[in-house]
């Protein structure tokens, strides 16, 4: 992108403006950006994702020069067209699996093409961000955000920006025990804050979400919504469902809108020792399958997403784990990601045993287990009874929990 930014460079010494605005390609697009505030040392650069559901894919990324950076997209994806920019942090040493330093979350930013897009705002607040485009579902978007409770969503972002740092500092640098300690009780003070502030703010939600028209923003918000309907305490289900009559029959039908009633609906959760649960999946071939097609052999559930980075971590493990027991377990992934996601993500990742989809995504088969997280394994008996779930991923705990579930049976 150098010869993109040279030539603005030269367009700002030497001609008009007006004459040099660049023009945005007629099957993608031109984002613009300028963040300010940023610390002198500070190398930063900018990441462009692209939004499938709950997933960023990253698409592009570009070096801040003077606060300054730019996307030129030649073509748009076919899967929506959400997407979303993040600051990020360089730094000397970057380790896999190490979470990025973020300067900020957000914005989000829909695109159509030919459109050309200018992002303006301070860094760390880049999501209250003032966005020029003639994109209808932008300008709804930023409708709805300027009638938020500025202090409050001010507040909410600067909380957002700074558990990414802390978190960046808790695992991707070197401190004494007393400063891990330390951070982790900012971390913890940081996240009792967010919940209160995150409260107030579903509270506004769900009041504009009365009289606001309902665009892609609102519409996702809605879904967001829905999915932590009943935590914290709270209980909005009568209000979304009032909700979810306001959309459109084209709205209702889309995968986003179909999720709302189903997080609204109560599921009977199982544990272990229950029978476990029946439900249709996809497999790779766009057959249906189910996990009593496998009756007769332990199995291995692992509920996962693209976007979840422990899920990913996760991978060579689950991969060793289903050649070492080949002969008396299955191991399942089940995909939550939208279809498109899941046959990327599966084919990049190398998934060779049983590779299946939940057509019902996160809203699914996965909240009968009671997860509050993914990656959530499930162990499964040849009896169809669940022996263990696992939430969360630490290397090694598969295959011990494997293997001394084996053991106990005498397999």
């Amino acid at each position: 992108m150098r010869s993109f930014h040279l030539f603005l460079l030269l367009c700002a010494a030497v001609l008009l403006p007006a004459a040099c605005t660049p023009k945005a390609p007629a099957t993608g697009a031109l984002i613009l950006g300028e963040a300010s505030g940023l610390d002198p040392d500070d190398r930063v650069y900018a990441a462009l994702f692209h939004q499938e559901g709950d997933v960023g894919t990253r698409v592009q990324t570009d070096t801040l020069r003077d606060g300054h950076f730019s996307f030129r997209l030649d073509s748009l994806l076919p899967e929506g067209n959400q997407y979303s920019v993040m600051l990020i942090r360089y730094h000397k040493v970057e380790r896999g699996g190490i979470p990025a330093d973020v300067v900020n979350v957000g914005p989000e930013i829909y695109l159509e093409p030919g459109v050309t897009v200018r992002v303006k705002g301070e860094a760390g607040r880049l999501r209250n961000a003032r966005i020029s485009s003639p994109v209808r579902d932008q300008q709804l978007r930023q409708r709805f955000i300027r009638k938020m409770s500025r202090e409050d969503w001010n507040a909410m972002n600067n909380l957002q920006a700074r558990r990414y740092h802390v978190t960046y500092q808790l695992y991707g640098e070197e401190h004494t025990p007393a400063q891990q300690d330390s951070l982790r009780r900012l971390a913890q003070e940081d996240l009792n804050t967010s919940k209160e502030i995150s409260e107030r703010l579903s509270q506004q939600t769900l009041r504009l979400l009365e009289t606001e028209e309902i665009g892609q923003y609102a519409l996702w918000l809605m879904n967001s919504e829905a999915r932590f309907a009943t935590s914290n305490g709270r209980d909005n289900r009568e209000a979304l469902l009032h909700l979810h009559e306001r959309l459109s029959d084209d709205q209702k039908a889309t995968r986003e809108g179909m999720e709302i009633l189903q997080y609204l609906n109560p599921v009977k959760t199982v544990g272990s020792e229950s029978p476990v649960p029946d439900y249709d999946y996809v497999d790779k071939d766009g057959k249906t399958v189910r996990l009593s097609d496998l009756a007769g052999k332990w199995i291995l559930l692992d509920f996962w997403s693209d976007g979840c980075g422990p899920c990913r971590k996760a991978v060579p493990e689950l991969g060793a784990v289903s050649r070492e027991f080949q002969d008396r377990l299955e191991v399942v992934s089940i995909s939550l990601d939208k279809e498109s996601l899941w046959r990327r993500a599966s084919k990049e990742h190398g998934i060779s045993w049983n590779d299946w989809m939940d057509p019902n995504g996160s809203s699914g088969s996965v909240r009968s287990y009671g997860a509050n997280g993914i990656p959530t394994f499930v162990l499964i008996s040849p009896d169809g009874i669940i022996r263990d779930i696992l939430v969360g991923y630490g290397e090694g705990r598969l295959r011990r929990a494997v293997q001394s579930a084996l053991s106990t049976s005498g397999l």
